[in-house]
């Protein structure tokens, strides 16, 4: 090894340390809060566990409506989906103003 090496060694290994040690209390507290000690006890609040249902709901939807993609793709492909290019370019105006705001 080089003398360079060396000195960072001293200081990587250091900082290799002291993440270690925050790693290992880290894991610590992860674990006692997801294993509570005997006799202790968790409780949520009403609109607590309606979050977490309502967190479960969206969890559970698809990213995109597939039916409703296919239904617009037909429409568009049967000349029947209604284009206004005024409104588009309004929208896209108000989106570039609302990005450089």
């Amino acid at each position: 090894m080089s003398p360079i090496n060396n000195i960072n060694r001293s200081t990587t290994d250091a900082m290799a340390s002291n993440t270690s040690k925050t790693s290992s209390s880290n894991k610590t507290v992860s674990q006692a809060e997801s294993r509570p000690a005997s006799g202790d006890t968790v409780s949520l609040s009403a609109e607590g566990l309606q979050i977490g249902e309502l967190k479960q709901q969206l969890d559970a939807l698809p990213d995109v409506d597939a039916e409703k993609v296919a239904a617009i793709k037909q429409e568009i492909a049967r000349g029947n989906y209604p284009l206004d290019p005024e409104r588009i370019a309004e929208n896209l105006i108000n989106l570039e103003k609302a990005l450089t705001e």
